[in-house]
């Protein structure tokens, strides 16, 4: 009887082994038929839109075909016609988004500005045709040339040339460009990109003034400004007029942008206060005669005691109400940073700024040398008060250490005279007594040994 028990046994465990293998095989061949199904529904998904696409792209550029060289262009484009510069065309489900450029084309092969006499001896038309798939951007792009009929002819206007670059002098490729036209005499709102080299080159530009913005993505946002008295000051970059017949040349500086962080914080719990104002100027100066910056700003501190400020200029910056910092219920005791601070191009900061509640009994101090003034790190300081209070710990970076300190369960301190100790290697031990009166700071000064 044991003998033919322990076969059946055997027997058992055999076909409980073959059961989970079986289940691993279903499993792996299940997850390897989904896994070719999906990838096949989104590459057909995939090829369905490029046709789209490429059928879209074909549809715009015949219908550029069919117009008179006189009208290939773009509404309120460089090139004036009926083109939309930017439209979004629904098919088969999808949407596209559908640009078209149209620019002059100074062509070599009969000299260029300033020694060919016409500029404009040909019309250059792309057509750019963008869809989202997977949650990323995919384009064709068709590019066709439009030559007049018969001899060339001049269209007027003037060159422009527009150069984009760091402060440092290194070349920014394709930077967004925003022309649009201020005595609108013709109507001009248009945009393109700098090539590779960070260079934008246009025939044919009718002859006026415009406003010109600039944009890239993690950069500053750069722009020209009018003259007064339409500006309060003289600009850098004033709005630029571009002659008939004329190079219009112009150099921009654009650097990448940083973010920049104010929090407002209790120093009692290190939590966030909301309601703060602060007034904030600076990043780059855009004129004189004031003195004036890119930014000029006041917010208030959001549920969580932030402000935030994305992509702005590398530069020198200022909180303007520093020393009034403040809430009906918080006191501003004071930050790492000083009131004015730096910005280095492309590196973010977060500068918090302290606060403490002024009705609830609390000692904030700050420890420095007496001869130096220097703030000093690492000090042991000891706070002796009622109620069996007996608090230490050491100095911050700021040379700083607030009472009381966060522990659990927490400690209330009470107005009265309490005993405080500091001591460090280096320095005479410090002895002496402080008042607490609601919220109370204390300097305590350490003498070199």
């Amino acid at each position: 009887m044991n003998l033919f028990r322990r076969k059946d046994e055997n027997r058992q465990g055999t076909t409980l082994i073959e059961v989970l293998v079986s289940i691993a095989v279903v499993s792996f061949l299940s997850t390897t038929i989904y896994l070719t199904l999906t990838g096949a529904v989104s590459n057909m998904g995939e090829s369905k839109q490029r046709v789209g696409a490429v059928a879209i792209a074909n549809e715009k550029m015949e219908v550029i075909r069919n117009l008179d060289y006189e009208e290939v262009g773009i509404i309120d484009g460089m090139i004036s016609g009926p083109m939309l510069a930017l439209e979004t065309v629904t098919r088969n489900g999808f949407d596209f988004d559908v640009y078209i450029d149209v620019r002059y084309v100074d062509d070599p092969l009969d000299g260029v500005d300033p020694d060919d006499l016409i500029s404009t001896d040909y019309k250059l038309v792309q057509v750019v045709v963008e869809w989202e798939h997977q949650e990323k951007i995919d384009s064709v792009e068709f590019v066709s040339s439009f030559v007049p009929d018969g001899v060339e002819t001049n269209m007027g206007g003037g060159t422009l040339v527009l150069n984009t670059m760091t402060s440092g002098g290194e070349l920014v490729a394709n930077v967004n460009v925003h022309l649009e036209s201020i005595e609108d005499s013709p109507v001009v709102d248009y945009f393109t990109t700098t090539d590779f080299f960070g260079s934008l080159v246009l025939q044919g530009v009718p002859s006026q003034t415009y406003r010109i913005s600039l944009s890239k993505t993690d950069y500053e946002s750069v722009r020209t400004y009018p003259n007064p008295p339409e500006s309060s000051f003289i600009p850098v970059n004033i709005d630029f007029y571009v002659d008939e017949g004329a190079l219009n040349s112009k150099n921009f500086f654009i650097d990448l942008a940083s973010d920049l962080v104010l929090k407002a914080i209790n120093v009692a719990d290190e939590s966030g206060i909301s309601g703060v104002d602060v007034e904030l100027e600076g990043g780059k100066e855009i004129g004189s005669e004031p003195t004036t910056y890119n930014l000029n700003d006041t917010s208030t501190t959001d549920s969580n005691g932030e402000i935030d400020y994305d992509d702005i200029s590398l530069g020198s910056y200022e909180i303007t109400n520093f020393e009034e910092l403040g809430t009906s219920v918080y006191k501003f005791i004071g930050s790492e940073e000083d009131a004015t601070f730096d910005l280095v191009a492309g590196i973010d900061e977060e500068i918090e700024l302290l606060f403490a509640d002024e009705n609830i009994s609390s000692l904030y101090v700050t420890v420095l040398d007496d001869v130096t003034e220097e703030l000093i790190q690492g000090v042991e300081v000891g706070l002796l008060g009622p109620l069996e209070f007996d608090q230490g710990s050491e100095t911050q970076e700021d040379g700083t250490v607030f009472f009381p300190l966060t522990v659990d369960p927490p400690v209330l301190m009470e107005n009265d005279e309490y005993a405080i100790e500091a001591r460090i290697n280096g320095y005479e031990d410090y002895v002496s007594t402080v008042d607490i009166s609601d919220f109370t700071t204390k300097e305590v000064r350490l003498t070199p040994l």
